[in-house]
């Protein structure tokens, strides 16, 4: 029995799976509301979180940004991102989670109440930058890295890079390369980073008060040899912002929703995501605060 139990957490666990599993892959969970809503953008406009030569602080202040959500299969997932500027540099530090803490195991004969509960978690840290020159702005972000279930664990570091430029006439281009680096082995094998290649568009267009941006990204994946195609819009009108956007790969899409106000220093945003597998709806709340 303990053999069986081994192979069905390694199975869990290596496996990556969107539903049931952590691993690494926790890395390629939507981080905030924003990207949530509109998907992963590495254009201007887009999200830092998948492209570091996005990360710029907001109106020269320091920003403070909390995320907490859920992700398929009832993943909890939470961030907290610190972005200011120091001289020429635009600096972030962040931490992120995932975790799942009511995994069952059972034996194999009918019982109403498992013989035990246990946690899996994924834990990220780190810090990266963004500076200008004049062909555009380029990023690089650096984080360790720590996953465990049961009584396993596994830690290593990632590295990501971005690139990003403005042109004429509202376009913008953005290019990243997520999740470069290492980890150490998990049981008998070593887990595969989820290493992605990410490359988009940006058009801006302003029609009275109201802005409105609309993205094209293209991704590729290492860990699941596929692409994946998103839309995205972002309009703004005042404080009030509504987000959208719709994804699509070879087996599956999913629309995504979200909405937010700015009030003086602090901000909020909520989104939530519709996917072609039923298997629950995602969905993120995202607060933001301008320091002093």
């Amino acid at each position: 029995m303990g053999l069986i139990f081994k192979i069905i957490i390694i199975f869990i666990t290596i496996s990556f799976s969107n539903l049931y599993a952590i691993g690494t892959q926790f890395l390629t969970f939507p981080e905030s509301a924003y990207d949530l809503a509109i998907g992963s953008h590495v254009s201007i406009g887009g999200s830092a979180n998948v492209n570091p030569a996005l990360i710029e602080p907001n109106q020269s202040f320091p920003s403070l940004y909390i995320d907490s959500g859920h992700w398929y299969g009832d993943i909890k997932i939470s961030g907290l991102n610190y972005i200011h500027k120091i001289g020429n540099y635009n600096n972030k530090l962040f931490l992120r989670q995932a975790e799942i803490t009511d995994l069952e195991y059972r034996e194999n004969r009918p019982s109403d109440n498992p013989n035990t509960i246990f946690a899996a978690y994924g834990f990220s840290l780190g810090s990266g930058f963004s500076f200008h020159n004049p062909i555009g702005k380029f990023g690089l972000t650096l984080s360790a890295l720590y996953f465990t279930i049961y009584d396993q664990s596994s830690s290593g570091f990632t590295i990501d890079l971005g690139y990003s430029n403005a042109l004429n006439n509202g376009w913008g281009v953005g290019l990243s390369i997520l999740s470069l680096g290492s980890v150490s082995k998990f049981y008998q094998e070593k887990p595969k980073l989820p290493t992605r290649v990410l490359a988009g568009i940006t058009k801006e267009i302003d029609i009275n008060n109201i802005n409105n941006r609309f993205y094209t990204t293209g991704e590729f994946s290492s860990l699941n040899d596929t692409w994946k195609i998103t839309f995205g819009n972002d309009t703004r009108w005042k404080q009030i912002k509504l987000l959208s956007s719709y994804s699509i790969t070879k087996h599956t899409s999913s629309i995504s929703f979200g909405s937010g106000f700015v009030y003086g220093r602090f901000g909020i945003t909520y989104a939530l995501r519709i996917g072609s597998q039923e298997i629950g709806i995602p969905n993120t709340l995202s607060l933001s605060f301008l320091l002093p």
